[in-house]
C-alpha cells in the first residue's frame, strides 16, 4: 500500500504571540486515558533535560500521536520518524536515532511529487513561551507487528528490534529540499523501544 496521507488533526498552543507575565503551564501529564495509548516516551533535550512527552495508539489506518513539549524556540518545527530509539547523544546532535524511516526510498517532503517518507509529518508550532501540544495523525505505519499491520504497509512496524524515536528540529521544515526540508539541527529526541529501555513506555498487552 502507497503512502497514504499525512494530517494534522488540532494544534492547541499554550500561548500565542504576544508578551506574557505568566509562568508556562506544566507539561501534561496525562495526554490520553490511560486505555487510549499503546506507547509512550519523553523528550529530551541535548542537554539530558526532560522536555516533553509523546503518546502513540495504534488505528486501523496508521498511528495517532501526541506530543507536548516545552522550552522550543517560538516558531514553526519540523517533527520527524527516525530508524532507531536511541536519544543518548544529544550533545552530538542525537545522531544516534540514525535517519528518517523510509523503506519505500521515497524523496522527502509532503509537498515532494516524489515524496512522501513514512517520517514525514506536519512542522510543529511553538508559542511564545516555547510550548507546544499537538496531535497527528500518520497513515502508512504501525506500532507493532501483525498480520493485519504487514498486509496494509509492510514488515515494517515501528516498534521493531531497534525501536524508534520522534526528533524536533531547530526550524521548520519546508516539506520539499533534501534530505529534511531545511529544517535544522536537531533539537529533542524521544526515543521509544530500542536501548534505551528507560525512555519508552509500552502499554500494549
Amino acid at each position: 500500500m502507497g503512502i497514504g496521507r499525512l494530517t494534522l488533526l488540532c494544534i492547541t498552543l499554550a500561548a500565542v504571540a504576544g508578551c506574557s507575565s505568566e509562568a508556562p503551564a506544566p507539561l501534561l501529564e496525562n495526554l490520553a486515558p490511560a486505555d487510549w495509548a499503546d506507547a509512550a516516551g519523553r523528550f529530551r533535550s541535548p542537554t539530558g533535560e526532560e522536555i516533553g512527552h509523546v503518546v502513540l495508539t495504534d488505528g486501523p489506518n496508521g498511528v495517532l500521536l501526541r506530543v507536548d513539549l516545552k522550552e522550543l524556540t517560538p516558531g514553526w518545527h519540523a517533527i520527524h520518524l527516525h530508524q532507531t530509539g536511541d536519544c543518548s547523544d544529544g550533545l552530538a546532535g542525537f545522531k544516534a536515532s540514525g535517519s528518517h524511516i523510509d523503506p519505500d526510498d521515497r524523496s522527502h517532503g509532503l509537498l515532494n511529487s516524489d515524496g512522501a517518507e513514512r517520517a514525514d509529518l506536519p512542522n510543529l508550532y511553538a508559542g511564545a513561551d516555547g510550548r507546544a501540544t499537538a496531535e497527528f495523525f500518520q497513515s502508512g505505519v504501525a506500532l507493532y507487528p501483525s498480520e493485519e499491520s504487514a498486509a496494509e504497509n509492510g514488515p515494517y512496524p515501528l516498534l521493531d528490534d531497534d525501536g524508534f524515536a520522534l526528533i524536533i528540529h531547530e526550524s521548520h521544515d519546508n516539506h520539499m529540499d533534501q534530505p529534511i526540508g531545511n529544517a535544522g539541527g536537531r533539537v529533542a529526541c524521544a526515543a521509544l523501544g530500542g536501548p534505551a529501555d528507560g525512555e519508552q513506555t509500552s502499554l500494549k498487552d
